[in-house]
This record gives structure tokens, C-alpha cells and sequence, in this order.
């Protein structure tokens, strides 16, 4: 029941005709490595890991952005997936300022509760809905675990296809191959956009949860099937456990700090990195040499 009341209510919103909402689903693709090729010797090297973090806008299905790095210059954690979506929210300006008012935004994904199914990405919500004027309100639906299946993952399997069409004149063994390859993948239509993020492009996403906190209510992130956060409610968290509830039930999420005060409770972003991510020793030689 749960799954296909999920799948109702993106339907709904996908098809919602007001121009004032805007509806994304995002997904991490599955870890690309590289060097990458059909020598024997590659089968067991130590690879690089290179990430693809998708959003995918569902009411307009050429705009497909795609936010790129490898593990030398982030890991894939809840910093990493909290900066891009916070990247993706400041893009939005344009097209609110096309509609002429402020805009609601409604997200969905799965449930990975070490990248987006957290109190940190619940924080940045509330943070962007705080510093970006032209956002309304944010709402996050997180799809049944075990039927997930999303416009992502139709994104990705074009760039598979594409990978492994490339791998048949050869091997893969950059990075960069694998950025070209993405913006390359869909052969009609409008290209994926493509975002290289480096070291200096991460922002310290879990820091903002020091300023959010949940009351004295027993509420499990874990068990949570929609989250929503409104401009005019700054201090309160909304949500649903089911798809079936008809209302959102409501908790406090205001927490005043040493640091903080009523002028900047929720928190601010800062660098996550100072320099480029170290890789293994013993990696870097294998690949090295295998080059």
C-alpha cells in the first residue's frame, strides 16, 4: 500500500501544473572506477572511484544535471550529497525569477540514511529556506525501500550504455574520460549537464545540525515518509510516517547556541576541505604502474 501511495503522490506532483513548483529526484550512480578495461591485469587493481550525483527536474525531463568528482577530491558521504543539492537549490533563482514569485521545491530519493536520510540534510534544508529568499518551502519524500526506482536510474543506464560502448575501443583511464562520456551519453536531445566539483567546491554540511534539534519529542528519522520545511514556520519541522496520513504532524526544531543567536540560528557553511583528498600509497603506485 505504502509503495503505491508513494508512487501516487510523485505522479501528482509531476503533473502538478503550477509553474511555481518545481519537482527533482536525485540518486548517486553506482561508484564508476577507473582505470577500466578489458586487460586482465585491471580485473584486480586498485581503482579510483569517480561519482555521479543525478537530479533529475520530473516536470521537465531535458534538464538533468549531473555533479561529478573522484575520491580525490570528495568522498560520497552526506557533505558531498548535502553541497550539491544546496548547488542545485541556488540554481533555481532564474526560474523563480522567470515565474515572478517564490517557489516550493519537492524532492525524492531513497532512503540511504548516511547521504540524505539524516538530521545534517534536514538542517540544510532548513538553512537554504533561511538564506535563499526566493525558496517557500522545501519537501522531502523518501520512495519505499525496495521500489525506488526513479528517472535517475534511466539516466544512469544511458551512461552505462555509453561507458561500455567507449570501452570497446578501448580503456578508460581518468577521470575526465568518464566526465566527456557523461555529457556525451544521451546522443538526442538536449545533453546532461555536467558539474566537475573539486576539493574547494565542498561545504561542511554536518555543522549545521548543531543548530537544529527535535525537541522532546520521540520522533525517528528512520521512520519518516515526507518532511517539509516552511519559510514562514523557521523554527518547526513538518512530516508524515505515512503516505496515508491526510496531515502533516509538527515538532520544534529551533536550538539557540553559545554560537548562535536569534539573528543566525541556523547555523553557516563552511569549507569542508583545505586541500585535495590523499590517495592510498599502494593504490596510486598499482595504478601507476599498471598505466
Amino acid at each position: 500500500m505504502e509503495k503505491d501511495l508513494s508512487r501516487q503522490e510523485k505522479k501528482k506532483d509531476k503533473n502538478n501544473l503550477e509553474n511555481s513548483l518545481f519537482v527533482a529526484v536525485y540518486d548517486l550512480q553506482a561508484v564508476l572506477s577507473c582505470p577500466r578495461g578489458e586487460a586482465s591485469g585491471f580485473y584486480y587493481l586498485s581503482k579510483l572511484s569517480v561519482y555521479n550525483f543525478t537530479i533529475c527536474n520530473l516536470k521537465d525531463t531535458k534538464d538533468v544535471k549531473c555533479y561529478v568528482w573522484y575520491e580525490g577530491e570528495g568522498q560520497r558521504g552526506v557533505n558531498e550529497i548535502g553541497t550539491c543539492v544546496f548547488k542545485y537549490l541556488q540554481e533555481l533563482e532564474p526560474k523563480a525569477t522567470a515565474v515572478g514569485k517564490s517557489i516550493d521545491v519537492v524532492f525524492y530519493s531513497d532512503n540511504c540514511c548516511g547521504q540524505q536520510k539524516n538530521q545534517f540534510m534536514i538542517a540544510m534544508y532548513r538553512y537554504a529556506i533561511k538564506k535563499l529568499g526566493f525558496i517557500n518551502s522545501i519537501t522531502h519524500t523518501f520512495l519505499i525501500k525496495g521500489h525506488t526506482q526513479n528517472e535517475g536510474d534511466s539516466v544512469h543506464s544511458v551512461i552505462e550504455k555509453n561507458v561500455s560502448r567507449t570501452l570497446k575501443g578501448g580503456p578508460i583511464y581518468t577521470p575526465d574520460q568518464y566526465f566527456t562520456l557523461i555529457r556525451t551519453s544521451k546522443k538526442t536531445g538536449q545533453p546532461y549537464q555536467v558539474i566537475e566539483l573539486t576539493h574547494e567546491d565542498f561545504f561542511d554540511i554536518k555543522s549545521l545540525e548543531a543548530n537544529l534539534a527535535f525537541g522532546n519529542q520521540n520522533v525517528k528519522i528512520g521512520e519518516l515518509r515526507i518532511v517539509k520545511l516552511e519559510k514562514l514556520y523557521p523554527n518547526k519541522m513538518f512530516y508524515k510516517t505515512s503516505f496515508s496520513e491526510d496531515d502533516f504532524s509538527e515538532i520544534e526544531t529551533k536550538r539557540i547556541t553559545r554560537r548562535s543567536n536569534e539573528n543566525n540560528e541556523v547555523g553557516q557553511l563552511f569549507s569542508l576541505y583545505d586541500s585535495k583528498l590523499p590517495i592510498n600509497e599502494k593504490k596510486e603506485k598499482r595504478i601507476t604502474y599498471s598505466i
